[in-house]
């Protein structure tokens, strides 16, 4: 199963600099997933938490402990998208939307 993520520029005018869960892509990830697979997690959106870094993307019920879910890009090229999307806002650099497919366990 997969999941489409668009990061906007609203997402990043938002996004927190060095911060895994308030990046720009964790906010569209979690958009996306209140849109498209909430119902099929039982994760409530106020319930969850996104993490997004270089070699992870995850979600989680941070109310229970061990209900955790990975996503990785369809394709495996868009890593390389995603890592020097996070490389480039961080150093402060400009950065563009982009769309991505995510699946998920």
């Amino acid at each position: 199963m997969s999941i489409v993520v668009e990061v906007t520029k609203d997402d990043i005018r938002q996004g927190v600099r060095k911060d895994a869960c308030q990046c720009p892509i964790a906010i569209a990830i979690t958009r996306a997933i209140k849109s498209q697979i909430e119902d099929s997690t039982g994760i409530e959106p106020e319930d969850m938490s996104v993490e997004v870094d270089f070699d992870d993307i995850r979600y989680w019920n941070h109310d229970i402990s061990g209900d955790e879910f990975n996503l990785f890009p369809v394709d495996e090229e868009d890593w390389y998208e995603i890592k020097n999307f996070i490389e480039n806002f961080d150093l402060g650099n400009d950065v563009e939307p982009f769309v991505v497919e995510l699946k998920y366990n």
